[in-house]
């Protein structure tokens, strides 16, 4: 039995609207997923500079060479939209360093909540309160101000 070319279109017509709902849902933009991708590219340069360096980033500079590779956290940084504890000597081994020790975050954390990196490279949402009773895996510098033109 032949189906009509019309039927036959309509049911393809009909089986691609389905399929095409079936598909993987659409990432959602906002702060919250931009906070968290910045972090984990943040936690790939830390890493990755740690582990070929031998020896842990003092700043931005270090990390110069991923600026193509991790756009997001590059510039989180360079913006101030993420802070970074410079200096930290990470294990090879994630799992031996600590999940209580803050490593980055997200400008807004200590005011709001929101995303924290924690040095054994997890990234979690912590409130205000959670993240100032944090342990930090280093000092804090406070953000240079930007130099205008």
């Amino acid at each position: 039995m032949r189906l009509p070319v019309k039927s036959l279109i309509a049911t393809l017509g009909v089986a691609s609207l389905l399929i095409a709902g079936c598909g993987a849902p659409t990432v959602e933009n906002s702060p919250a997923v931009y906070d968290d991708s910045a972090l984990s590219e943040v936690r790939d340069m830390y890493e990755l500079y740690s582990k070929t360096n031998k020896k842990a980033p003092k700043s931005l500079k270090d990390f110069s060479l991923f600026s193509d590779g991790s756009p997001t956290g590059f510039s989180a940084i360079k913006q101030g939209n993420v802070v970074v504890i410079w200096d930290v000597e990470l294990n090879p081994e994630r799992e031996a360093d600590s999940a209580d020790e803050v490593l980055a975050f997200a400008k807004e954390v200590p005011e709001n909540g929101g995303a924290v990196l924690m040095k054994n490279r997890s990234i979690k949402t912590m409130t205000a309160e959670e993240f100032k009773a944090a342990p930090k895996a280093g000092p804090i510098e406070e953000p240079k101000a930007k130099k205008a033109g």
